[in-house]
């Protein structure tokens, strides 16, 4: 990427952070993604070429590191990609109050919503046996049927029937099911919809709100409009009215440095 021509360390910073795809790439990987794969079924839109890419980009940053383990290799997050947490997590949480998605069409695919769900399963909550729950979109032909796995502790996602009985199957369709990972249709409500059908083991089933996880941010009540003037004054410390305008000057930006300075990591 073509640096700013700049010391300034935000500069710096977006120079690594701000091409596309990456800081879809750092979630993932931040979310316990390893290989290749991995990524490519949780973003299934980026180019192959260009997922290696930005994977190489990362590596000569210092961000990740690509290592040996078992004869198979991984990405891993070096201490620096560790720590871009805090600021991921504002970002994510920023994205979900500011700019929240409206689950358009072309928003939605089913490999993402599929790999994000695996992700937040809470495997203590389902039978300690192996678990198989079966998914198919009635509004799809590709990708119609998937498979969730839980094993272990440990959550497989399947396209191809992996061949073991189901212990639960949901019916639905792709925004529906979008609707109840994002937290804006409560599974209680879901059940009783016509586009959201269980059937199976009734323990799994009542057991479903303990076990499904939601998106990470749902709880974060999104604004469907721009801040008023007040709020915005209000949001934004006045300096003292006793500061004559020189100072008052000096003050706002010395406040405004520091509100913009990077927190450190924990």
């Amino acid at each position: 990427m073509k640096g700013y021509g700049s010391y300034c360390p935000i500069a710096k910073a977006a120079e690594i952070l701000t091409e596309r795809w990456t800081l879809l790439l750092l979630r993932d990987l931040l979310l316990g993604a390893r290989h290749f794969n991995d990524l490519r079924l949780s973003i299934p839109l980026i180019p192959p070429a260009t997922l290696s890419k930005r994977l190489k980009s990362l590596q000569e940053a210092g961000v990740i590191d690509h290592v040996c383990e078992g004869g198979s290799w991984e990405y891993r997050l070096t201490e620096a990609g560790t720590a871009l947490k805090p600021f991921m997590d504002l970002a994510g949480e920023w994205g979900q109050r500011w700019v929240r998605s409206q689950l358009l069409r072309h928003e939605l695919h089913p490999s993402t919503l599929m790999w994000d769900i695996h992700r937040f399963i809470k495997a203590e909550h389902l039978p300690k046996r192996r678990t198989v729950i079966y998914f198919e979109f009635s509004d799809l032909r590709r990708m119609k049927r998937w498979w969730l796995v839980i094993e272990r502790g440990e959550v497989d996602v399947c396209l191809d029937d992996p061949g073991h009985d189901v212990d639960l199957s949901v019916y639905t369709d792709l925004r529906t099911l979008a609707e109840v990972f994002m937290g804006d249709l409560p599974l209680g409500r879901a059940k009783s919809n016509d586009r959201f059908t269980l059937v199976g083991n009734s323990d799994v089933v009542k057991s479903m709100p303990k076990w499904f996880g939601l998106m990470p941010f749902s709880h974060i009540k999104p604004r469907l409009r721009p801040a008023s003037a007040e709020e915005l004054r209000a949001a934004i410390p006045l300096p003292p009215p006793s500061l004559s305008p020189a100072r008052s000057y000096r003050a706002g930006r010395a406040a405004r440095n520091k509100s913009a300075r990077p927190r450190s990591s924990p």
